[in-house]
């Protein structure tokens, strides 16, 4: 079977500039019998000696396609970004391709064109004669419906106005995914389900989502001091979880002052840091790590206070398969084989958060073993062999079955 692969990242082996780690599983566990051409905008920027460490790692080859300057402009004016937002429908990644591009593409003969991220999907609508995948969109409807259910955000008159505009543009994006040369990919049961139920089309498969890089890493709670992580930018997603999180640490500092160091890794964390800092808890920050992995296998247990989220959530993939002990909300886990208490520890709401800290100093063993089993489920489970076997062979016989 032959491939293209059109990203707008270059696929990497963690996310790096963006959402670029599930390509590069997905492709460099193929089956051999797979032929790629990869083509990439490059938009994570990443450097050209290291696109060729990434193509031999791959065993195929990697072009790096211009980035057209109308596309450049709209990026880097916020008024023209603005625009792009609240009045325009169509994707600005149509700006992306030529006729002269297209052309190269078609002459490929490819059995299919993998396209990733999901902004990339405009291609498909360019070339109706050409059988695509869309792989690893998160259902926006399904993000904005959770948004609404919680009514405090609704009091805010612009996000309000946000919401509906980016629903708007969902809505015209993701009709246009149901085209007879096209198949989407979802890594999120939740996400396949809404856009299959809301928007009534049969085109979509599920398929969990490959865990990426790991590293040996000895389960050992029994130390004096346990190393508790917070990973990802605090945005939107995370900042009423945290804030609840936080609250209930502080609330019950006394306890955990003996037995935790925190360390908060990405951005939007200094407030976070600075308010734990002045109540006397052992605190760390740190905006970035050189390989991400390498940094994440020195603690032993991540908080995930995830408020909002659709698909797989990496930074959580990422922590169980390498050995930590993960506690977070049910949104953290979607998606992701494992089970409260089994194999992570499911907060109901993020102030029990340090409740569960505090049952943890006083049942190490129990939960260095919950931690042993998630780390087995994951490389079980989300092996990527295994998942980049069963993609190919989805969708080789899907078009094989519609030519």
């Amino acid at each position: 079977m032959k491939v293209s692969v059109v990203v707008g990242l270059t696929p990497t082996q963690e996310n790096r500039g963006g959402i670029s780690a599930l390509p590069y599983s997905l492709l460099k566990y193929r089956p051999s019998d797979i032929e790629l051409k990869i083509y990439t905008f490059n938009m994570n920027k990443i450097s050209v000696d290291e696109i060729k460490y990434i193509s031999n790692q791959l065993n195929a080859p990697i072009e790096i396609l211009n980035i057209p300057y109308s596309y450049q402009k709209y990026k880097k004016n916020v008024w023209l970004q603005r625009y792009d937002t609240y009045c325009r429908i169509k994707p600005l990644e149509e700006r992306l391709f030529n006729k002269d591009l297209i052309e190269r593409f078609r002459q490929d003969n490819s059995d299919f064109i993998l396209l990733y991220p999901f902004y990339m999907s405009c291609l498909a609508e360019m070339m109706p004669d050409q059988r695509f995948v869309i792989s690893g969109p998160d259902c926006d409807l399904l993000v904005f419906t959770r948004m609404l259910g919680h009514t405090t955000l609704l009091t805010d008159n612009k996000l309000r106005r946000t919401i509906y505009l980016r629903t708007r543009r969902t809505l015209y994006l993701e009709r246009k995914w149901n085209a007879p040369n096209t198949k989407v990919h979802f890594v999120g049961m939740e996400d396949y389900d809404c856009y299959k139920r809301v928007l009534g089309f049969e085109n979509a498969h599920f398929i969990l989502h490959p865990h990426s890089k790991i590293m040996k890493k000895q389960i050992d709670f029994s130390r004096k001091r346990l190393k508790v992580i917070m990973a990802g930018s605090n945005n939107f997603y995370m900042e009423n979880g945290v804030n609840e999180m936080i609250r209930s640490l502080i609330k019950y500092k006394e306890t955990l002052l003996e037995t935790y160091d925190f360390t908060f890794l990405g951005k939007g964390w200094n407030k976070q840091k600075q308010l734990l800092d002045s109540k006397g808890f052992t605190c760390h920050f740190k905006e970035w790590v050189d390989d991400y992995i390498e940094e994440l296998v020195n603690y032993d247990i991540q908080l995930s206070p995830v408020y909002f989220g659709t698909g797989a959530k990496g930074k959580v993939l990422d922590a169980l398969a390498n050995g930590l002990l993960v506690i977070g909300s049910t949104y953290a886990f979607e998606n992701i084989c494992v089970r409260n208490m089994d194999s992570c520890v499911w907060s109901k709401h993020h102030s029990d958060i340090a409740q569960i800290l505090i049952s943890i100093s006083n049942n190490r063993q129990r939960y260095q073993q919950i931690a042993e089993k998630g780390r087995q489920q994951v490389l079980t489970y989300h092996n990527p062999e295994r998942i980049s076997r069963r993609f190919f062979e989805i969708y080789y016989n899907e078009f094989k079955k519609n030519k």
